[in-house]
């Protein structure tokens, strides 16, 4: 069984029984530790007063030789009389390895005398028994035990040191034939002195001690701890079972589970208010993105509005220029005009004058031809006297016609030049007065071609605060549509996380072992009902065309309180217990 599946009361007393287990077998093991060094500081005291014992045995026997009882001459007897048993029964190690060994059997050791170069084959050592010689010779020990896997004993080692008797069989061979008479450097019994030094290592005794025994003793004690160890943890086992099931359903699992469902259905709402704003900011950021474009396309506009301002501001002042100059040249007609009437008027006068004088001359012209026809007649009257005189009041008499002919031929040219004149001044007065209305004219179009100009100006300006407005818009507007953009990054990773969330949300019903509710990826139950607000309109700055705040978005549900309990508790709510905990476990 797969222990990701099993429920939080499962791993609970799980834990519970693994851990004083762990503990139970940490200490048997420590017990068991502590037992064999018990044992084996046991066998080495025993193997130490054994050793001690034989030392004590050696001891005496040195002491013997130093008060006389044996001596080298007595030795010599024994053995040029063949007594070997004798020499070997003065020889203090033989001696006290005699006394060890005459009670191995009953004491259950085995007690040994391992040498270099032995005279005895039976006391050569092997490979433990070399190392333990040469570790005692080489740090200079008194003592060494070792655990000997093969033979599963403890092998204890205490040192013998060569004192001055035993120089007399181990000592100088030139001394062999004061001491036993003999010329090739052997003692009594026949073996070579070696030549050795007061206070060397000779050899060691030995106690060997077998653990099968208490191998055996332990192995029972802790077979009956086991036993108990086992009873005693199924009981606990039941017990802690029923504590934790009783105790983590009420206090952990079913609050637990109140929680999931409320994360659950917080984590549902996230994920729908995530996808949500994931949405509006996609949408935001290609409305952002349609309105970068429309205003990149009307700051162009704006600016080709703007140059044709400034034309026609440009136009509006040459305009106003030669409406001036056109003011100023009527103003100049005008008056040229007035001169020009007044000239017509003294020439009307100087007609008017003119045609008296004609008119009188036409008189004079007329008075001239009745005084010639009286001359006449008065000539015919006075006959040839008068024929010369006739004659000249004739001559007289045709240029009186004649003048009378020319001056009303004048006057009725000056007649006409007084009409001229008179029509004249009329056409006077009317150019100068329509010059008077042109000149107003001009006046009035000189005075609105300064006022566009200056209004031309004006526009100008406002077109050129317009297109500033309008890249400051375009800035911001590109800058809402990176932000909308990094909105939508952050909703899609807060959806993400959402998931995540409903994930978690599911391990930890899986780590309780509940279900959890909700419509999250992990859960197949419906999604609870959220409520739908509107959200509050975003405080914005006065700008040319603020957009309209959208309303009707979704907000997360508030988690639902838990009602608070009051009064008394019943038994069955404070520690529930149904047999569905037990089927779980």
């Amino acid at each position: 069984m797969d222990f990701k599946q099993w429920s939080l009361r499962g791993k609970i007393v799980l834990v519970g029984v693994l851990l004083p287990t762990l503990l139970i077998v940490v200490l048997l093991r420590l017990y068991s530790a502590e037992s064999k060094e018990k044992t084996l500081t046991a066998f080495a005291d025993k193997a130490r007063g054994i050793c001690l014992t034989a030392e004590s045995t050696r001891q005496e026997m040195e002491t013997k030789w130093e008060l006389g009882l044996f001596s080298a001459t007595q030795l010599r007897e024994y053995a040029e009389q063949g007594q070997r048993e004798k020499v070997l029964a003065t020889v203090p190690v033989f001696s006290a390895w005699n006394a060890a060994m005459r009670k191995a059997q009953e004491g259950g050791y085995t007690f040994k005398v391992p040498k270099f170069k032995p005279r005895n084959p039976k006391n050569e050592p092997d490979e433990l028994e070399a190392k333990a010689l040469k570790l005692m010779s080489d740090q200079n020990l008194d003592e060494y035990y070792e655990i000997d896997p093969a033979m599963n004993a403890v092998r204890y080692f205490r040192a013998v040191r060569l004192s001055t008797t035993c120089m007399l069989c181990h000592g100088d061979p030139a001394t062999s034939q004061e001491l036993w008479g003999t010329s090739n450097g052997t003692d009594p019994t026949g073996g070579p002195m070696e030549n050795w030094k007061v206070g060397e290592v000779h050899g060691a005794f030995e106690v060997i001690q077998s653990l099968d025994a208490a191998d055996k003793q332990l192995s029972a004690s802790i077979a009956k701890a086991v036993w108990l160890v086992v009873v005693g943890l199924m009981i606990m086992a039941v017990l802690f079972a029923t504590l934790v099931i009783r105790i983590v359903s009420n206090g952990v699992i079913n609050p637990v589970r109140r929680v999931i469902a409320d994360l659950s259905s917080g984590a549902s709402n996230l994920l729908d208010a995530a996808n949500q704003v994931s949405s509006s900011s996609n949408e935001l950021a290609d409305g952002a993105a349609r309105q970068a474009a429309s205003l990149e396309e009307t700051s162009s506009a704006l600016e080709e509005v703007s140059s044709m301002s400034k034309q026609n501001a440009d136009n509006v002042n040459q305009t106003s220029l030669m409406a001036e100059n056109a003011r100023k040249s009527a103003e100049v007609a005008q008056t040229s005009m007035l001169k020009m009437g007044e000239a017509i008027s003294s020439i009307k006068k100087s007609a008017d004058q003119t045609a008296v004088i004609m008119k009188t001359i036409d008189e004079i012209a007329f008075q001239t031809n009745l005084l010639a026809l009286n001359a006449a007649v008065e000539a015919a009257r006075a006959g040839e006297a008068g024929a010369g005189f006739a004659v000249v009041a004739e001559e007289v008499r045709s240029l009186a016609l004649r003048s009378a002919e020319a001056a009303k031929q004048t006057a009725q040219l000056i007649e006409e030049s007084q009409k001229n004149a008179s029509n004249g001044v009329t056409a006077s007065d009317e150019v100068k007065d329509i010059l008077t209305q042109i000149v107003d004219g001009v006046n009035k179009v000189s005075q609105l071609a300064r006022e566009i100009t200056v209004a031309s100006s004006e526009q100008a300006q406002g077109v050129e605060q317009i297109n500033s407005a309008v890249s400051d818009v375009d800035q911001v507007t590109q800058a809402n549509a990176a932000i909308s953009e990094e909105a939508a990054s952050a909703s899609e990773e807060l959806s993400g996380q959402a998931k995540e969330m409903n994930e978690l949300v599911q391990v930890l019903a899986d780590i309780v072992g509940a279900k959890a509710s909700g419509s999250g990826p992990a859960s197949s139950g419906g999604s609870p009902p959220r409520s739908k607000q509107p959200s509050l309109p975003v405080a914005r700055k006065k700008g040319p065309a603020p957009a309209a705040p959208k309303t009707g978005q979704k907000q997360l549900a508030q988690p639902k309180a838990t009602p608070t309990k009051t009064g008394a508790a019943k038994p069955a709510e404070v520690i529930p217990f149904d047999d569905d905990e037990f089927e779980n476990f």
